[in-house]
């Protein structure tokens, strides 16, 4: 049974990094990177960082040897800065998204070049690796787990006040309130388009059709992001339980643990599927890079002058 087991997540983990690769390498084959293009190559980084340095570990202690306490450590340590990571570009990506929709003039002028981004996700990097290292320090703790000793994490590893504070903090700074802003922006961006979509119809003259396809444009991306969004928030919120379990009442069942790392580890490959599969412009370029096909040129394409 574990060489099965073994086997199937040898193909999921490859499945992880060979999509996540496509990613990266289509958004660079498309040329004059956005801001968002370079959020979504960090995104796909930060997901590449969790298997190599996370997950793969995490299966040595699994199916090889468990015996390193400073792999299994590593392996926390490399899931929860990927993780903090990810959930910082999400918020970046839904950023961007309300700011083209609400304040198109100022998208225009920030976000069309690389530079923005690479300010905004540098310092990211650095702040959630420096994050992730704390308990290395003193403050929390990784530590294996009751049952899966394989596996170590910072939820409800330690009783100590430095333990339970980093664990609140952990929860506030990366999963509360990023959902509390995700949500307020994707809200205040989803009325503008509605008020997009109302204006485009009220009116009569030629600019209707250009405004109706800018609203399209628009809508299409919006759609996208809140797709990764949310599939990425569903895969982290039963770990995210877990943890709620561990810091505020002192237990959560082991099982419930497991599945949920488990189930939080398929953003892996659903968030890169997403992607590929809701961007017509991504689909296009490894349509162009991979198999050669030099597909229609469609007006979609014009706005991104427009839109970005």
């Amino acid at each position: 049974m574990d060489a099965v087991i073994g086997c199937l997540v040898s193909l999921y983990l490859l499945a992880g990094v060979i999509l996540n690769l496509l990613v990266i390498v289509a958004v660079l084959k498309k040329g004059n990177h956005t801001f968002k293009d370079v959020l979504m190559i960090s995104l796909a980084c930060s997901l590449l960082s969790e298997i190599c340095f996370g997950f793969v570990w995490e299966g040595y202690g699994r199916f090889i040897d468990d015996s390193s306490l400073e792999l299994c450590k590593i392996a926390g340590f490399g899931a929860t800065f990927s993780a903090f990571v990810s959930i910082i570009q999400l918020m970046g990506l839904v950023l961007e998204r309300y700011v083209s929709i609400i304040h198109p003039v100022t998208a225009q002028s920030h976000f069309r070049g690389h530079t923005v981004a690479m300010l905004f996700v540098i310092p990211s990097w650095v702040f959630c690796i420096v994050w992730a290292s704390l308990p290395f320090y003193g403050w929390g703790e990784y530590m294996r787990e009751a049952v899966y000793t394989y596996r170590c994490s910072v939820v409800g590893t330690g009783k100590s006040y430095n333990a339970r504070s980093y664990n609140y903090s952990m929860l506030i700074f990366f999963f509360f309130a990023p959902i509390l802003i995700i949500t307020y922006l994707l809200v205040r961006a989803q009325i503008r388009l509605t008020m997009t979509r109302k204006m485009a119809a009220a009116r009569s003259t030629g600019t209707t059709a250009t405004t109706a396809r800018i609203y399209k444009y628009e809508r299409h991306h919006f759609i996208l992001t809140c797709f990764v969004i949310i599939m990425f928030f569903l895969t982290w919120t039963p770990y995210a339980v877990s943890g709620c379990g561990y810091t505020f009442f002192d237990s959560s069942p082991q099982h419930v643990v497991n599945y949920s790392a488990l189930f939080a580890k398929s953003g892996l490959v659903t968030n890169p599927i997403i992607y590929v599969l809701l961007n017509k412009e991504l689909r296009k370029t490894l349509k162009r890079t991979i198999f050669g096909r030099k597909p229609l040129t469609t007006t979609n394409m014009q706005f991104d002058s427009i839109t970005q």
